[in-house]
């Protein structure tokens, strides 16, 4: 629902003109925006949904229609004004489908077992442990470390039970705990290459992101963890979606970022199709547009052109373009 209180106080200071509320105080009963001198108040707009209607004219909408006429701008425009005065203006809940199912959660019911799991860190750069050898070399090779953090044990390996022989990186909360990760197989011919918990602790690969700072100016999603530590490494604010699609939960998050969200999913069919799939809900969520940025073309992923020594940072500077979904077409920033 919306904001009852944000709707009267902008429609009253907006049109600076005298109102009143209906019998139960749901609706706001103002002259219409659609008829000159209306003293007889032929319009009426919905408090806790914002839908109104002109009586006289027939011109209905809800309140972001209204809104973009009273501003005189588009309808696009209104959505990204009124998104950026604050989610307490309640747009968020005015298009939630009411026949929807309940909202999947996320809440963490139990920790994950993570027995057998050895830290990837400085302690263990000299081991004798095979698996643990594996995994500084697969680390090493792409260049998915920084020396000055690995005392936070950013990763581990498994050396037993089912996640045995696969590199595990975490996704940890704010205490430290993890609550998710994805296993990257180690050792050829073991199958499938990534496995993830099966939601053994109540939580969803669809319903999380990889953690990322809330409080810088843009942020980038990625479709694993490899290119979000690889654009992290390179002084970017970087997340994914453990895949090139997005879920209602993962949208309802990234609704929460005030900064520019930058799309970095991988120049592919996946890609297009999961760049199609967040505009549909970005859409749905009435959220700002977002910008699109893909690897360089001779390289198949972020973490590729890492490994080639490319300067991400400068990349993205130059290389990051608006989406416009109604043309079809990419519009540089610049």
């Amino acid at each position: 629902m919306f904001n009852p209180q944000f709707i009267k106080d902008y429609l009253t200071e907006k049109l600076n003109t005298d109102y009143r509320l209906s019998s139960n105080s749901a609706e706001l009963i103002i002259p219409s925006v659609f008829i000159e001198d209306d003293y007889k108040r032929h319009m009426s707009v919905n408090l806790e949904t914002g839908l109104w209607q002109c009586f006289k004219t027939g011109n209905q909408g809800n309140f972001i229609k209204l809104y973009s006429i009273l501003e005189g701008i588009s309808y696009r425009a209104a959505e990204s004004k009124l998104l950026f005065q604050g989610a307490e203006t309640g747009l968020w809940d005015l298009w939630e489908d009411q026949t929807a199912k309940p909202k999947e959660t996320h809440e963490i019911t139990q920790k994950l077992d993570t027995s057998g799991f050895i830290p990837v860190n400085i302690d263990s750069y000299d081991s004798n442990n095979q698996l643990v050898v594996r995994a500084w070399k697969f680390l090493m090779d792409r260049k998915l470390f920084n020396l000055k953090e690995f005392d936070e044990e950013p990763y581990y390996v498994a050396c037993e039970g089912k996640y045995r022989g696969r590199l595990i990186i975490p996704f940890k909360d704010y205490d430290g705990e993890i609550f998710f990760f994805q296993a990257r197989s180690l050792m050829h011919g073991l199958n499938p290459k990534y496995l993830n918990p099966s939601s053994e602790n109540g939580v969803k690969s669809s319903n999380i992101l990889y953690p990322f700072d809330f409080e810088r100016e843009h942020l980038c999603i990625c479709e694993g963890p490899s290119d979000a530590i690889t654009l992290n490494l390179n002084g970017l604010n970087a997340t994914c979606t453990v895949g090139s699609t997005i879920s209602n939960v993962q949208m309802q998050t990234l609704r929460e970022f005030e900064g520019r969200i930058i799309l970095t999913y991988d120049n592919d069919a996946a890609g297009t199709r999961g760049i199609e799939k967040f505009e549909y809900l970005r859409k749905k969520y009435l959220m700002p547009t977002f910008s699109i940025c893909t690897p360089p073309i001779k390289y198949k992923d972020w973490n590729e052109a890492h490994q080639a020594g490319e300067d991400l940072y400068e990349w993205f500077t130059e290389k990051t373009y608006e989406y416009n979904y109604d043309n079809k077409m990419l519009r540089s920033l610049d």
